[in-house]
């Protein structure tokens, strides 16, 4: 009786076959992860905001939530947040080092900038003219070009000062100085660790409010109308 000898064994794979995946695709995928990674480390680090927030100041956390939590903005954000599972997203793995302040504020600046320039008040046509009802349809996107091309010169007025002034340590390399000046009005020199659970998104609330409170606040009408 003969047997079957054994099939051969398989080449050994190829160090440079990527498989199905085409090189494009491993490049998109490294910048999709790299801006999951950012997001994460951006919502720890509001979050972890919003703790030192809670705790250092409980009367000031407080009344910021009681304010923010009847608005729909607040409640779209928590339906978000449920949504898309950011809690798993924060908590899975080893936390992520903190992000300088300037640098969310910085992410922040031209949407804050957009919407201000969106909810500003246009002013009144006082009697009807040719041409009037052409004019307030692209009143508002005039006012975001204007935004846009404002905030574009005042970032490269910036960039112009950061190039002529004096350098700073190149360590970090995200392009971003390795101590930033203070951003908020917290006097918090440690941020205190990451706290899942209930008051997750809350503290991220806190964080953002407290992190972005004077970009906010250089927006605010000029005589605002009291709270409902």
């Amino acid at each position: 009786m003969t047997t079957t000898p054994p099939p051969p064994p398989p080449p050994p794979a190829d160090p440079t076959d990527t498989g199905p995946l085409t090189p494009t695709d491993h490049r998109a995928l490294a910048f999709l992860g790299h801006v999951n990674g950012s997001l994460r480390q951006c919502l720890c680090t509001l979050a972890r905001h919003g703790v030192a927030l809670r705790r250092d100041t409980p009367e000031r956390a407080r009344l910021l939530l009681d304010t923010v939590r009847p608005w729909p903005l607040y409640k779209g954000g928590q339906f978000l947040f449920d949504l898309m599972e950011w809690e798993d997203l924060m908590v899975d793995g080893d936390p992520p080092p903190v992000m300088p302040t300037e640098r969310i504020v910085a992410a922040c600046t031209l949407p804050v900038q957009l919407i201000a320039a969106a909810t500003q008040e246009a002013p009144g046509v006082t009697k009807l003219v040719p041409g009037q009802r052409t004019t307030a349809a692209l009143d508002l996107p005039l006012r975001l070009l204007a935004t846009t091309a404002r905030s574009t010169l005042l970032g490269a007025a910036q960039d112009l000062t950061d190039l002529l002034g004096p350098s700073t340590t190149p360590d970090d390399d995200a392009g971003y100085a390795t101590d930033p000046e203070p951003v908020t009005d917290d006097t918090v020199t440690e941020l205190p660790p990451l706290e899942a659970g209930f008051y997750l998104y809350e503290d991220i609330v806190l964080g953002a409010l407290s992190v972005l409170g004077p970009l906010l606040a250089d927006h605010a009408p000029t005589d605002p109308a009291p709270s409902a």
